[in-house]
């Protein structure tokens, strides 16, 4: 099950790729400015799009170590729970 999982999210970023790809190349071979204003315009996007990945990569940390900490303190929670009942039945 899990390997079949692997494999359609494989697919479907190999299918994003393609189509990244493909929307690219069309886009520069149908462009209706000079090479110099593509360069331009494509870097500005190049440098949005890393932005905008970085903002995305701090906000995945952020939610990622909030849900970190949040499992940690209900294992902690659940663990002192238990060494307390185990501590209260052994009595």
């Amino acid at each position: 099950m899990e390997n079949e999982d692997r494999n359609v999210l494989v697919s479907v970023l190999a299918g994003i790729g393609i189509g990244v790809l493909v929307g690219a190349v069309a886009g520069l071979l149908l462009a209706p400015h000079t090479g110099e204003e593509t360069r331009d315009n494509l870097g500005k996007s190049l440098n949005d799009l890393s932005d905008k990945v970085t903002d995305l990569g701090k906000n995945l940390g952020h939610k990622v170590s909030t849900a970190v900490d949040r499992t940690r303190a209900q294992m902690s929670q659940k663990l002192g729970e238990a060494s307390a009942d185990s501590e209260g039945s052994s009595e």
